[in-house]
């Protein structure tokens, strides 16, 4: 990190470190000040680790100052900050199509369907119904399924539903496989005009052979002696691995993909669909470059890492006269921090038993981002602010879960939980309260829940272990209270009055305190998140937690965490699917359900 990155990244830190304080009573949240940095600056991004710790640095001296100094010291630096912000949202626009005709252009969408949609994947689609959208265009969902071994139904019919789910929406489906008579077509015109030759090397020898830009002996036969092991090839005299269709190309090219390459192979896996229909396959760049005058494409996003295919593909469809040639635009790979991004890092996870499945709420596939609660526009709009960079990016997490937070909130009603939980009793509690809390702060429209407390409350045992004895903290939305004894087990203390059904379910809880009763008044200091402590009033939560599946490039082992707890009993009656915030805890998404317990995801905090 040079120092002028320093520099730059200590401004920012202190410019959102002072607005988020002036902005939440003088208590700037580090977190937060990352997902902005990170959210607004894209080329600081790659220099997370070290701006993270400058926030560690930075953000405590900011905290340590008054307000009024805080509204000082940002006047200063950043006074457009200390005006309150609008709604107005930020428009970026990408970059035209080059050689575009308004309702000419033909976009695609081509996955292989050998495993789920990822974040990768989105990219891809969400440039392709982009333009397509933006011209007038067709948007082309096209499944490139010839590898027999790998292609599943699952697969074409996951990526049919998550592209719905995320708002993407082709105009017209295409099943490559379908199309293998007219491969075979192809190919046998390449063999006619002895543009493509048979070879029984291994693959090794024709590794080698490449490498060192010489042809094989093969290469000197002729289109007679091809087309008979064309014919052998199709009917089964040869066995998988003997024989190649190979194109003639370029053995002195700079561009190795161009020494003649392997076009076919014998394929005799189970296809997902045809079977064992077709014996010869054929391989991805002829499929791709036949495909896409097939379907009209005029235009294909691509990552920079498929540069030297196409000079391949452009050679393919010259010799069939397959012309005119879609236009590229790039852009590279971005990948998230700590997470995998693509299936051939992903599938071994899967097998290997590291993660649940494809839908692991650790993974950046789209089935997971959906169970864990990620939102679609989100994921549209990470990918829009990423961009179309020809540079490699790296995002954090921390980019996708802020972007998934401005979306969900004003959506999301609120619930009480407290997760692993610890009982208080409350000396001289009001008796007969009932309070109103509101299912969202902005929203009274949304209804209010009347809460009858008692005296008898869970809190967090996290929020118990910071407290002393005569320490005054607040109920949140109730009253004060001063800790007055610790570790005391209720049930035994005879001035503690407890109705004997309520006995059973404080067992529950190895921890018991009492407080005592101190006023209304608002005062500075902790606020507390409590439920009931009542089987009746309350349901028993279990959260799945997830962290990064990958630190330093090592798994690790404690990224999925599993928290206990109990939430305010309305929170059983929720559907699943649906996205709610536990106050002072974090949104979460509600899995399943039993009689006597629901299933939460934590999406982020």
């Amino acid at each position: 990190m040079s120092n002028k990155d320093i520099e730059t990244a200590r401004h920012l830190i202190t410019k959102y470190g002072l607005e988020n304080a002036v902005h939440h009573n003088g208590a700037a949240n580090e977190k937060s000040v990352m997902q902005k940095i990170m959210a607004t600056h894209v080329e600081l991004r790659k220099l997370s680790k070290k701006i993270s710790t400058l926030i560690e640095e930075i953000i405590p001296t900011i905290n340590a100052l008054s307000v009024e100094e805080q509204q000082k010291r940002l006047t200063e630096i950043a006074p457009e900050l200390l005006a309150k912000k609008g709604h107005q949202k930020r428009i970026r626009e990408l970059p035209p199509l080059k050689d575009a005709v308004d309702g000419k252009v033909v976009t695609r969408y081509a996955p292989e369907p050998n495993g789920e949609m990822h974040l990768g994947h989105a990219y891809t689609a969400f440039f392709a119904d982009y333009y397509a959208k933006k011209y007038h265009g067709t948007f082309v969902l096209r499944f490139e399924d010839t590898n027999p071994k790998q292609e599943r139904v699952e697969y074409i019919d996951s990526h049919r539903q998550h592209l719905k789910w995320l708002g993407l929406a082709p105009n017209k489906e295409v099943i490559v496989s379908n199309d293998m008579p007219i491969f075979y077509e192809k190919a046998v015109e390449l063999i006619e005009k002895n543009y493509a030759y048979t070879c029984t090397c291994s693959v090794d020898k024709m590794r080698d052979l490449r490498g060192e830009m010489k042809s094989c002996d093969h290469s000197k036969r002729d289109s007679t002696d091809t087309m008979k092991d064309w014919k052998k090839m199709l009917t089964g005299d040869y066995k998988e691995g003997e024989i190649v269709l190979r194109l003639r190309g370029d053995m002195e090219n700079t561009n190795a993909v161009m020494r003649d390459p392997a076009i076919f192979a014998i394929r005799l896996g189970d296809h997902c669909i045809h079977g064992k229909k077709y014996p010869v396959w054929p391989l991805y760049d002829f499929a791709v470059a036949v495909e896409d005058n097939l379907c009209g494409i005029t235009h294909v996003g691509r990552s920079a890492e498929f540069d030297t295919r196409i000079e391949l593909q452009n050679k393919i469809r010259e010799l069939l006269g397959l012309i005119p040639h879609p236009d590229i635009f790039h852009y590279a790979r971005f990948n998230v921090l700590g997470s995998p991004a693509s299936k051939r890092k992903i599938k071994p996870l899967v097998e290997e038993g590291k993660v649940e499945g494809w839908d692991d709420i650790r993974l950046v596939t789209i089935k997971g981002m959906k169970r864990r609660g990620i939102v679609p526009e989100a994921i549209k709009q990470v990918i829009k602010e990423v961009g179309m960079t020809t540079q490699p990016t790296n995002i954090d997490w921390s980019l996708i879960t802020a972007t998934n937070r401005k979306i969900i909130d004003a959506a999301s009603n609120r619930y009480f939980f407290v997760s692993d939980p610890v009982v208080i009793y409350i000396e001289d509690a009001p008796e007969d309260r009932i309070c109103k809390v509101p299912l969202h702060p902005d929203d009274s429209t949304r209804g209010f829940r009347k809460v009858k407390p008692g005296c008898i409350f869970l809190i967090t045992k996290s929020d118990y272990e910071k407290m002393k004895v005569n320490d005054e903290f607040r109920l949140k939305d109730l009253y004060n209270v001063i800790l007055t004894k610790k570790k005391i087990p209720l049930n035994k203390i005879a001035s503690v009055k407890i109705d004997e059904e309520l006995k059973p379910f404080l067992k529950k809880f190895p921890i018991h305190c009492i407080g005592k009763y101190s006023g209304e008044e608002l005062k500075p200091g902790p606020k507390i998140q409590w439920v009931i402590a009542d089987a009746k009033q309350t349901v028993a939560v279990e959260v799945k937690v997830p962290g990064v599946l990958f630190i330093d490039d090592t798994f690790n082992e404690n990224s999925l965490k599993i928290e206990t707890g109990y939430a305010e009993a309305g929170v059983a009656k929720l559907k699943p699917d649906t996205i709610v915030q536990f106050e002072r805890y974090g949104f979460v998404r509600v899995e399943t359900k039993t009689k006597s317990k629901i299933f939460v995801n934590l999406a982020h905090k």
